[in-house]
């Protein structure tokens, strides 16, 4: 009973921090008024509608083992990228191919999970892998 009382009072004291306690300004559209239990008005923080899309659709990167795939070279843009429906936003992740890992750029294209990916002449090279093949990538995330 003791520790909810001390929570409830931490959490009463956070709620009245103010202005400096959030870290961005919310803007009109973002903020509504809301009456207490005493008839008060006060200001409630409402998430603004890219903030839920983005966490609806996914937009959270993903982190552990995201899965298998098979890549096809993409050799039109420089640096060690795949581009694979694994991921939904773009991350930091890492390959593994055979006995080589390599850290790269996780970026998301469309299609089913079970689609193909695109990777950069820079990672399959670094991994080894045959550049008129089609490697069978294990794809982590984080």
């Amino acid at each position: 009973m003791r520790v909810n009382f001390l929570c409830l009072c931490v959490t009463c004291m956070v709620a009245g921090c103010g202005d400096g306690f959030l870290s961005q300004e919310p803007d009109d559209a973002a903020v509504a008024a809301e009456v207490d239990e005493l008839g008060e008005v006060r200001p409630v923080l409402r998430p603004n509608d890219a903030s839920v899309g983005a966490a609806t659709s996914g937009g959270v990167p993903r982190i552990g083992a995201l899965g298998e795939t098979v890549a096809t070279l993409d050799a039109t843009e420089p640096g060690r990228w795949l581009k694979t429906p694994l991921v939904r936003v773009e991350q930091s992740g890492a390959i593994v191919f055979g006995a080589k890992q390599l850290a790269v750029r996780l970026i998301p294209i469309d299609g089913p999970e079970t689609g193909g990916s695109l990777i950069s002449l820079e990672a399959m090279r670094a991994i080894d892998a045959p550049l008129t093949g089609f490697p069978k990538l294990q794809v982590f995330g984080g």
